[in-house]
């Protein structure tokens, strides 16, 4: 598959962007930000790509529609293997319109195979997530490692 940069695509990003993040910086948690860049890194970032995506997601914070908008509008990343990656992430987040299920979705599903889509399951799994009690995070945590084992990152 092969994608191609599309203004109008961009153009809806920038807009669903700006009314569902607001604040100066993403407020994602770290497992999310990590499930953004395994996305990225599987459609074939490179070790210098990745780096920029880490500080731009880890350290500068930007907003994810903001991060998003300016790599696919980006004329070096369109001449890269990874733009497929960044195409389908834009489909993504603006038909999702919930940055918690866009970031849930990416946790859940293979954008690989599948088409991005807004899913329900998705936004309400990541709000519930969100409201978990430390408590209830440490007894899910266990019962997590205690079916999977240590070998899996249950954050």
């Amino acid at each position: 598959m092969s994608a191609k940069y599309d203004d109008k695509k961009h153009g809806r990003l920038l807009e669903v962007g700006r009314k569902i993040e607001k604040g100066v910086t993403h407020k994602l948690e770290p497992p999310f930000i990590d499930s953004i860049l395994g996305t990225l890194e599987f459609f074939g970032a490179s070790d210098a790509e990745m780096k920029q995506f880490i500080f731009d997601l880890k350290v500068a914070k930007y907003k994810i529609w903001d991060f998003l908008g300016m790599s696919y509008d980006s004329e070096y990343i369109q001449s890269k293997p990874v733009f497929i990656g960044f195409d389908k992430l834009v489909d993504l987040y603006t038909k999702m319109k919930d940055v918690g299920g866009f970031a849930w979705f990416l946790r859940g599903h293979d954008l690989d195979i599948e088409e991005p889509k807004k899913c329900a399951d998705c936004i309400k799994s990541y709000q519930d997530w969100k409201k978990e009690s430390p408590e209830d995070a440490a007894k899910r945590e266990k019962e997590m490692k205690d079916f999977y084992g240590e070998v899996i990152d249950v954050g």
